[in-house]
C-alpha cells in the first residue's frame, strides 16, 4: 500500500471545501407561511356596500290579479278536498306555479345576423307532498340509486295559453293525478327503506309556512327589433379585429310572469323583464390552446344595456385583452400569495363557501357538509361578514341577477345572516328545515320542470376593516417577499366555477380566471394564460388576509340540483396568505392551416409568409 503524504491527506479534503457563500433561503411552505403570518393592520374603514333593498310586498297590486289564479284556486281546493282524505298516502300539501315565458335572442357573428328568434311559452310545475311534514315522499333513501329513482321527475308540464277555464283546469287535473300517484308510489317505497335501514333523530322533511298574497301588474317587453339587429352587426363588426378569429355580440330579452298558488292560501302572481347583452372573441393559440374573451351586461330593461361609447369601450376592453393572451406564456403550477379581485373573489365566495351553506347539503348523506356543526365557530377573520338578500335589486349602483321578492316555495324573500364577525351564524333555508333551522328565510328555488331546493340569490360579503386597492397590492409583494417567493398571483377578471359538495369525491373546488397575472417583488406585472384555481374550503377561507374598499358584483345564471336560476355575488378584492392554480385545459389540435378570410378586411396577407414559425407550435415562453 502506497502512502500518501500526510499534507496531501489534509490538503485534499481541504480542496474539496467550497468557499463561504450566501445561502439563500428557501420559500416557505403553505404551512410555515400560515404558522410564521403576521396580522396585517387593517384600519376600521368597512368596504363600500350601497344597497337598494325592495320589500317583497312593496308594489302589492290587487286590481292587476289575473284569472288564470282563480282558475288554479278552484282546482287546487277541489283536488286538496279528496286527497287530505286518502287513507293510504294523504296530502297534506298541493301548489301550482304555472310560467309564461317569451325569450328573444338575437345574435351577429363577424358583422352578419346568425340568429333572430322570438318564442313563447307557457310550463306548469305541480307539487304533491303525501304523508305528512315530519315523513313524505321526499324523505331521501339510504340507497343512492333508489334515492334517484325516487325523487320526482324532471318534467315541465304544458298548460294552454290564454284562461280558459275548462281547458286550463282539465291540464291542471290531469298533471295533478300523474304527480299525486308518483308521490303515492314514492312514500311506499319510503317506508319500505325505513323497515330495513337504520334512522336517526333527523328534522322533518316539510315546513308549513304563513300564507301570503301579491300581485304583479303584468310587465311588459319593449325593444326596437331593428335598431338591435343594427347594433349587434357593427358590434360584432367591431369586435372582429386583432388575433380574434370569432366575435360574436348578442343580446337576450326575457319576460317572465309567474303564478303560483298552493294549498296553505298562498297567492302570487310576479312578472318582470330582463335584459342581457353580451360581446365575446376568440381564438386558438399556437399551441392549440382555446383563448376567449367574454364582457357580458345584465338589466331589468332593454335600454338599460350599453351603446354607444360603453359599448365601444367593452369592445376595445374584450380584443385588448384577447391579443394580449394570445402572446401571454403558459401559468406553472403555484402555491402562494394571491390576490382575487371583486369579481373573482364574489366568484371564489360563491364556489367555495355559498353552495356549501345552502341548506339542503346539510342533512344529504352524501354531502360533506363542511359546515354542518360549525355554527358558532370562527370559519373566517373577524371583520368579514357574509349574508344572501335576494330583496337586494341594486347594489352599488348595478342590477343584481339574484333579486327576486317570492321564491319558488311561495315564501317572501329575506336576508340570510351566514357570517358575522367572522363567525358561522346561519344557513339558505328552503321549506326542508335543518336542525336548529325550522323555517326557511325565501330561498327555495329552481328552474321550471325541477323541484326546489335551497339556493343562493345575492350573495354578498362584507369587510369592516379595509385597505386601499393599491395598499392591498403592497401587502401583496411584501407576503411575497416573507415567504421568499419569486412572485404572486393576481386575479382581475373570472368566467365562473363549480365546486364538489359530496362525500364520495374530492370535496374541492375550481375557479376559471380569464386575466392572471405574475406579481414579482418589484411590482412588474405578466400576463399568464391557461390558468385554474383549486383548492379546499376550509383552507382557502382561513388564508384570507385583507380587503379592499370597493365592492364588484358578478351577475350570472348557476347550475344545480333545482337547475339554472340567475345570481349574483358581491364581495371586496381578497389578499389571501395562500393560494394554489394548476394549469387548466389545453387543446391539441393545430390552428386552421389557412387564417380567416377575415384578415383581408384587415389589409393583412391572406395566407403567412414562408417561415418556420408558421409550422411550428409550442408554449409561449
Amino acid at each position: 500500500m502506497r502512502w500518501l503524504p500526510l499534507w496531501a491527506v489534509v490538503w485534499l479534503p481541504l480542496a474539496g471545501c467550497p468557499k463561504p457563500q450566501t445561502v439563500e433561503r428557501a420559500p416557505l411552505t403553505p404551512i410555515e407561511a400560515a404558522r410564521t403570518a403576521p396580522s396585517l393592520e387593517l384600519p376600521e374603514v368597512p368596504a363600500r356596500i350601497d344597497a337598494s333593498i325592495v320589500e317583497p310586498l312593496e308594489g302589492n297590486t290587487p286590481a292587476a290579479r289575473s284569472p288564470l289564479l282563480d282558475i288554479m284556486v278552484k282546482e287546487n281546493q277541489r283536488w286538496m278536498d279528496v286527497l287530505a282524505k286518502q287513507e293510504s298516502a294523504p296530502a297534506y300539501f298541493l301548489s301550482y306555479q304555472v310560467y309564461d315565458r317569451r325569450n328573444v335572442t338575437i345574435e351577429a357573428d363577424g358583422g352578419a345576423l346568425v340568429t333572430d328568434s322570438d318564442d313563447s311559452d307557457r310550463l306548469l310545475d305541480v307539487s304533491v307532498r303525501v304523508g305528512s311534514p315530519r315523513l313524505d315522499n321526499r324523505h331521501p333513501l339510504s340507497d343512492e340509486q333508489q334515492d334517484q329513482l325516487n325523487n320526482p321527475r324532471v318534467r315541465r308540464g304544458i298548460i294552454p295559453t290564454g284562461n280558459d277555464e275548462l281547458a286550463v283546469r282539465n291540464h291542471l287535473w290531469l298533471e295533478t293525478d300523474r304527480r299525486y300517484r308518483e308521490a303515492k308510489q314514492a312514500l311506499g317505497v319510503v317506508f319500505i327503506d325505513r323497515s330495513v335501514t337504520a334512522q336517526d333523530d333527523s328534522p322533518p322533511d316539510f315546513v308549513h309556512e304563513k300564507p301570503e298574497e301579491f300581485i304583479d301588474p303584468i310587465a311588459e317587453l319593449r325593444f326596437d327589433k331593428e335598431a338591435w339587429i343594427e347594433r349587434l352587426r357593427a358590434c360584432s363588426r367591431k369586435a372582429f379585429r386583432g388575433v380574434a378569429t370569432r366575435a360574436s355580440c348578442r343580446v337576450d330579452f326575457q319576460l317572465d310572469t309567474v303564478y303560483y298558488v298552493n294549498s296553505e292560501g298562498t297567492v302570487i302572481q310576479r312578472s318582470w323583464p330582463t335584459a342581457h347583452f353580451m360581446v365575446s372573441v376568440g381564438v386558438k393559440a399556437d399551441d392549440g390552446m382555446p383563448l376567449s374573451r367574454l364582457e357580458q351586461r345584465f338589466a331589468n330593461r332593454p335600454e338599460e344595456l350599453p351603446e354607444g361609447a360603453e359599448l365601444d369601450t367593452l369592445i376595445d376592453l374584450v380584443t385588448t385583452d384577447l391579443n394580449a393572451l394570445h402572446e401571454a406564456p403558459v401559468v406553472d403550477p403555484y402555491v402562494g400569495p394571491a390576490i382575487l379581485e371583486g369579481r373573482a373573489a364574489a366568484v371564489f365566495f360563491h364556489e367555495v363557501f355559498g353552495h356549501r351553506i345552502e341548506g339542503h347539503r346539510q342533512k344529504e348523506r352524501t354531502s360533506g357538509q363542511t359546515f354542518a356543526s360549525k355554527v358558532g365557530e370562527r370559519i373566517m377573520p373577524p371583520w368579514l361578514s357574509v349574508y344572501d338578500d335576494p330583496r337586494i335589486a341594486r347594489l352599488n349602483g348595478m342590477p343584481l341577477n339574484g333579486f327576486y321578492r317570492f321564491d319558488d316555495e311561495g315564501v317572501r324573500a329575506q336576508r340570510a345572516s351566514l357570517v358575522e364577525d367572522g363567525v358561522l351564524s346561519g344557513f339558505i333555508l328552503g321549506r326542508n328545515p335543518i336542525e336548529g333551522f325550522a323555517n326557511s328565510n325565501g330561498h327555495g328555488r329552481k328552474e321550471p320542470g325541477r323541484v326546489p331546493v335551497s339556493r343562493q340569490g345575492n350573495l354578498v360579503v362584507e369587510a369592516a376593516r379595509s385597505l386601499p386597492t393599491e395598499e392591498l397590492e403592497a401587502a401583496l409583494i411584501a407576503e411575497v417577499k416573507r415567504q421568499g417567493k419569486p412572485f404572486g398571483m393576481l386575479f382581475t377578471d373570472i368566467s365562473g366555477g363549480f365546486t364538489n359538495t359530496t362525500r364520495f369525491l374530492p370535496q374541492a373546488f375550481k375557479v376559471n380566471p380569464v386575466m392572471a397575472y405574475r406579481v414579482y417583488p418589484d411590482g412588474r406585472r405578466e400576463l399568464v394564460r391557461g390558468v385554474d384555481i383549486v383548492g379546499t374550503p376550509l383552507t382557502a377561507l382561513g388564508s384570507i388576509m385583507a380587503a379592499s374598499r370597493e365592492v364588484e358584483t358578478f351577475n350570472g345564471i348557476c347550475g344545480a340540483e333545482s337547475g339554472w336560476v340567475p345570481v349574483s355575488a358581491s364581495a371586496p378584492s381578497m389578499l389571501l396568505r395562500s393560494l394554489e392554480v394548476e394549469r387548466g385545459f389545453k387543446g391539441v389540435d393545430r390552428p386552421p392551416v389557412l387564417p380567416p378570410p377575415s384578415l383581408r378586411r384587415h389589409g393583412a396577407q391572406s395566407e403567412p409568409a414562408p417561415s418556420s414559425a408558421s409550422v411550428e407550435t409550442g408554449v409561449h415562453q
